[in-house]
């Protein structure tokens, strides 16, 4: 068949049209904007149009007439593509639910059904690499990028598909599982369900459609009396050691549903060796993780995580979705409880009620037990500079929402970045740098400062890449606690913005010193900069430091 997909990157669709590109069929599809989901596809050859007007629907209807088209339960009914694909007549219009089921029919797979409130995500992810890892055939769709694997997959000759079923929009009453895995039922998604009671009673229909369920003591409280259905208690965590509770609870169901199925191997060492999945607890870059948790029970989780690795915790926090905000403000309340600090952002706006009032940081945070840890912030710059900081003092940086913020994450950690060091003697002199006078070197024949270009990924911290700059630089004996922090500052070079972090070295000998780059080191007075060949951010920075007040 001929498939569009309309919203193509979103976590739903993108790994069913991955399963359709196993499994034979033709692919494009369109979104608002290119994603990580977007990327594997195009790098499959998969053609994405990023306006949604329909000319790009019309092209690839004109080359190949569409047989299918799968959208994303979020599209509006007056979306400017199903609009057209009406005009155009394709044969099949539907959201996704439809063609999984036609899937699952025409290569006769059992579906394993990943449902809960919290943690279902990763829960599929660990059964995707506990039963590949074991040497299983298995088909699946995860609703995140994997780090070991595309997010969905179409293995032939597999028995089983794995599948994230989403409670959002009564996705997951679509279907009848062979198993169905239960994380957690915590009320969620109020403009699916109008109350707690309606929200809990979709649950009791999804088991009660399942040949057979998983489901926490907790939750079987709550659910009340049903058939077919394993329930699990803390005995079950035994042998587990994945950093983490709530990862040994979703670990501990993965284990008992093999067990169900009759796979006897000891899965308990494969999935300590769970490398975890995308925007779950992701660590970025060392200290820093990117987490997709929005609601109370996700963030307690994920903190409760995070200390068991750091006793000093820096949380920047997105809430998503303002209509979820007035369902949650209330519940908020202790869950930020192990961050040291808590920076809030504004609420991330998507599928709003234009009438409800928009909360505001401080009327979402009145409640919460540790009000004075929390900063109100917004995306930019100082945040950035606040992150780093903390990175500086050894802190687990913790960055989580659902919105926009881990696209922010990853765009500052694309900018290139620079540690400099402002070094003095004990007179008060800077001593700078001397570059070559190389016209092909950088900044040739000019003063600066010690460092360079650092790599976000692997260093530490800013602070750390200084004290590794100077020490190859220079024979300085230097540790971290030598170094001052003064600031970043956004630069610009050849045209890339960089974001320069300067430190300052204070009380050194000059005649001890030995420089191994460049042509040696130059003292500077900072009373007569003129005289001196500097660069123009080194003789901005020097004047900045030694004259605050201007």
């Amino acid at each position: 068949m001929n498939i569009y997909f309309i919203g193509i990157g979103g976590v739903g669709l993108g790994p069913l049209a991955q399963i359709a590109l196993d499994a034979g069929h033709t692919v494009q599809g369109s979104d608002i904007a290119k994603s990580r989901m977007t990327e594997q596809l195009e790098k499959r050859g998969v053609m994405i149009g990023y306006d949604q007007k329909g000319n790009f629907l019309q092209q690839c209807d004109q080359r190949a007439t569409i047989d299918w088209i799968v959208y994303s339960a979020g599209i509006p009914a007056d979306h400017p593509e199903l609009e057209l694909a009406e005009m155009l007549a394709v044969k099949k219009v539907t959201k996704r639910d439809e063609l999984l089921h036609y899937f699952l029919k025409e290569k006769n797979l059992k579906l394993l059904a990943i449902a809960g409130t919290h943690g279902k995500t990763t829960t599929a992810a660990m059964a995707v690499w506990t039963i590949r890892k074991l040497g299983i055939p298995v088909s699946y769709s995860v609703g995140t990028t994997l780090p070991f694997g595309p997010s969905g997959s179409y293995v032939p000759g597999s028995q089983y598909f794995i599948y994230e079923c989403d409670e959002f929009d009564r996705n997951f009453l679509q279907f009848h599982p062979t198993l169905s895995l239960i994380t957690s039922i915590d009320y969620d998604h109020p403009d699916s369900f109008g109350t707690p009671e309606d929200y809990i009673e979709a649950f009791r229909q999804f088991i009660g459609q399942s040949q057979w369920s998983m489901v926490w003591q907790g939750d079987a409280n709550l659910l009340g009396e049903l058939p077919n259905v394993n329930v699990l208690n803390e005995a079950d965590l035994a042998g587990i050691t994945l950093t983490g509770e709530h990862n040994r609870r979703n670990a501990s169901l993965v284990i008992k549903s093999l067990e169900r199925l009759g796979v006897t191997a000891d899965a308990v060492q494969i999935i300590d060796a769970f490398p975890g999945s995308d925007r779950r607890f992701e660590m970025v870059a060392p200290n820093l993780y990117s987490d997709y948790g929005h609601h109370p029970t996700e963030i307690n989780a994920t903190l409760q995580m995070a200390s068991e690795l750091s006793d000093d915790i820096v949380l920047v926090y997105q809430p998503h979705q303002n209509i979820r905000q007035h369902q949650l403000r209330t519940q908020y309340v202790d869950c930020f409880e192990r961050a040291n600090e808590v920076y809030w952002l504004p609420t991330y706006l998507t599928r709003e009620d234009p009438n409800l009032p928009v909360l505001s940081p401080d009327e979402l945070t009145e409640g919460i037990t540790n009000r004075s840890s929390v900063h109100v912030s917004e995306m930019d710059d100082a945040l950035w500079e606040t992150i780093q900081k903390a990175r500086d003092r050894g802190a687990l940086v913790l960055v989580m929402g659902a919105g926009s913020i881990d696209g922010w994450l990853r765009e500052m950690m694309a900018i290139e970045h620079s540690a400099q060091i402002l070094v003095m003697d004990i007179e008060g002199n800077f001593v700078l740098q001397l570059h070559d006078d190389n016209p092909d070197t950088f900044n040739p024949g000019k003063l600066g400062p010690f460092g360079g270009k650092i790599e976000m990924t692997t260093d530490t911290s800013f602070l750390a890449a200084a004290v590794k700059k100077l020490q190859e630089q220079t024979n300085l004996e230097v540790t971290p606690d030598d170094l001052a922090y003064f600031k970043i500052l956004p630069n610009t070079e050849n045209g890339r913005k960089i974001n320069v972090a300067y430190y300052v070295l204070t009380g050194i000998t000059p005649g001890t010193l030995e420089v191994k780059q460049g042509q040696g080191y130059m003292k500077v007075s900072p009373n007569d900069l003129k005289s001196y060949p500097l660069t123009i951010a080194t003789r901005s920075i020097i004047a900045e430091y030694t004259h605050p007040a201007l």
